[in-house]
């Protein structure tokens, strides 16, 4: 694992473009062993997050269709992790909420699970069947709700995304999706 983080924080040290080039061998190496990562390593997770969100998704993804799944199951799992280890986000979390994400701009689509009764926040690539929540939009604007990047009320507000599904809902979802990214700033 020592190697991986060696390579990880060389990466980080970068310019975008030579870190975009990278990732999808890093992504290939964390396969696996993302969560132990994110255990060992939550600073250096909150900072590759940060640096994602400096790149253009859709084009990554257009170009690297195969690691656009890598992608999103490093993410979620990373925020799976975060979550168990932070009680903070835990006591934002109240009910049970499963959104899906579906990019509008290539071929990218996500999901997430909030368990009201267990605390926990799962998601990863593909869709879910009949979720509470549906929420659109550019990949760039999506992975940045995720991330942080882009308040939830604001974003929703000011159109970076669309969201279909009770918009009370959606409330209770933003102050999860704040707890979670001030995590591992």
């Amino acid at each position: 694992m020592s190697e991986l983080t060696d390579c990880i924080e060389a990466s980080l040290e970068k310019s975008a473009d030579e870190l975009e080039a990278d990732l999808p061998d890093l992504l290939a190496d964390l396969d696996g062993q993302t969560r132990e990562f994110v255990q060992e390593n939550p600073g250096l997770f909150g900072r590759l997050v940060g640096r994602m969100d400096e790149m253009e998704v859709a084009p990554f993804v257009e170009a690297n269709p195969q690691t656009a799944d890598q992608f999103q199951n490093f993410l979620w799992t990373g925020m799976e992790v975060i979550v168990a280890n932070s009680p903070e986000v835990q006591e934002q979390i109240g009910q049970d909420i499963t959104v899906n994400f579906e990019a509008t701009d290539c071929p990218m689509d996500g999901h997430m699970h909030v368990d009201g009764s267990e605390k926990t926040l799962t998601g990863g690539a593909g869709t879910l069947e009949d979720p509470t929540l549906k929420i659109s939009g550019p990949a760039d604007n999506l992975v940045g709700l995720i991330t942080g990047a882009i308040d939830p009320v604001q974003g929703f507000m000011s159109q970076q995304y669309e969201m279909d599904g009770p918009v009370a809902t959606g409330t209770q979802l933003a102050p999860i999706m704040g707890s979670l990214s001030e995590s591992f700033e």
